[in-house]
């Protein structure tokens, strides 16, 4: 239904409660979660936001064998990778890294839950490099240095070819459909003219 008395126009501007891709100053740590998913997956979710409370968050998921990761080497390396991403966050906050071992991924996501949480109350400002996922949604990067304090002067985050800054075009999928399924189901109403025609057929 439409009316010219009910219709409506709005000229607010439209605030996202997402930060903006690029570099962003004045950033703070919001949450530090470790939580499991409906199928037993456990991950590490980190979220920042600034003055506006707007966020960026980044999830780290563990690392298992595949068609590009074959060897326990190679599986190692990765696992390097992602706790040296995860150590930026850790050295923001820490002068001296804190030493540690793990023996398996949720311990370590446990140890950087509990290392984290108790600097979301100080506040301490930093700076955070959000970029766009494969999907168009933000996300922090985790492409080289993606996360400093603002007391870094000359800053060290690089924004990489890699690091997508421009909202991916993601093209909308209709589901296939079988025309012959589709003639098959199809009903026609039975009629009392239908009903004759059918048994006036010579077969």
């Amino acid at each position: 239904m439409y009316s010219t008395k009910t219709a409506t126009v709005n000229n607010e501007d439209f605030v996202s409660n997402y930060m903006k891709v690029g570099i962003n100053d004045n950033v703070t740590l919001k949450e530090v979660n470790v939580n499991k998913t409906q199928n037993g997956r456990d991950f590490l979710e980190v979220i920042f936001s600034n003055e506006n409370d707007q966020i960026a968050k980044m999830t780290f998921w563990k690392n298992e064998k595949n068609m590009w990761v074959k060897t326990d080497e190679e599986l190692q390396h990765r696992d390097d990778q992602q706790f040296g991403q995860i150590l930026q966050i850790i050295d923001s906050f820490y002068e001296t890294r804190p030493e540690a071992e793990f023996n398996n991924f949720l311990e370590m996501i446990n140890w950087v839950k509990e290392k984290l949480t108790p600097m979301i109350e100080a506040k301490k400002l930093l700076r955070v490099k959000v970029i766009y996922d494969s999907k168009g949604y933000t996300k922090v990067s985790t492409l080289g240095i993606f996360v400093e304090p603002m007391t870094v002067t000359e800053s060290q985050i690089k924004l990489f070819k890699k690091d997508l800054l421009e909202r991916p075009v993601v093209a909308d999928t209709e589901p296939a459909t079988d025309p012959l399924s589709a003639l098959n189901n199809a009903t026609t109403p039975v009629t009392e003219d239908s009903a004759k025609s059918a048994d006036d057929l010579p077969f």
